[in-house]
């Protein structure tokens, strides 16, 4: 079965002119397994730009990218606070050197950069740097949020074009080719505002409300 969010960052990354590979062998140097999430070796096929690398990647940024490995985390019913990076070392097991020999011996180098994508920060500017944070202080370099990725694969994907190969952007094609996607912004033509109970008081999900709660 196919894993929709692998196959989503790797046309991301297809997208962007990266040769993509999955690697589907996810022992490590220990000989034991871990509770890996979905992992691609990329590298840039085009000129690679001058400039720092940020820790918050935005596609942009990817043109300062020669290869990376990239690790999938998509835990999309969840928000990444620093307290989720502390508090679950597998999140960064991947950039850490018993993790790297496949990635070593596919790009012939130890010269790469590690990626990880995750579901979404907190909305407050004091959660999301905390986040931030949290990522700098461990082996990895960049750190991708689905939502961005997202918006430059609708951005990228043509009405008009021809996508055979691909059921994933075949269904962004069809959205974009009905206007269920408006703008950059994705915005959709269906509420995104959170239900209101009978006293008319807003009803946000548990993670959003502790969030809010800590302000």
């Amino acid at each position: 079965m196919t894993d929709i969010n692998l196959q989503l960052v790797r046309e991301f990354f297809e997208l962007n002119r990266f040769r993509v590979l999955t690697n589907w062998n996810r022992e490590l140097g220990g000989g034991g397994r871990s509770d890996h999430g979905a992992q691609l070796f990329v590298e840039n096929s085009g000129p690679v730009a001058e400039g720092e690398l940020h820790t918050l990647l935005h596609p942009s940024g990817l043109l300062r990218i020669q290869r990376a490995v990239v690790e999938i985390r998509a835990w999309h019913t969840d928000r990444f606070f620093a307290s989720t990076i502390e508090s679950n070392p597998v999140v960064t097991e991947f950039a850490e050197p018993p993790s790297l020999a496949a990635a070593q011996a596919f790009f012939g180098t130890h010269e790469f950069a590690h990626i990880l994508v995750v579901s979404e920060f907190p909305v407050s500017a004091h959660h999301r740097a905390a986040a931030l944070a949290a990522v700098s202080n461990t082996e990895i370099d960049c750190v991708i949020e689905f939502p961005s990725i997202l918006r430059d694969l609708i951005s990228r994907v043509s009405t008009q074009g021809g996508y055979p190969g691909s059921p994933t952007l075949q269904l962004i094609q069809t959205l974009k080719r009905y206007r269920l996607f408006r703008d950059q912004q994705m915005e959709f033509d269906f509420p995104m505002e959170p239900p209101v109970s009978a006293d008319g008081e807003a009803i946000y999900r548990p993670d959003e409300q502790q969030e809010m709660d800590s302000e």
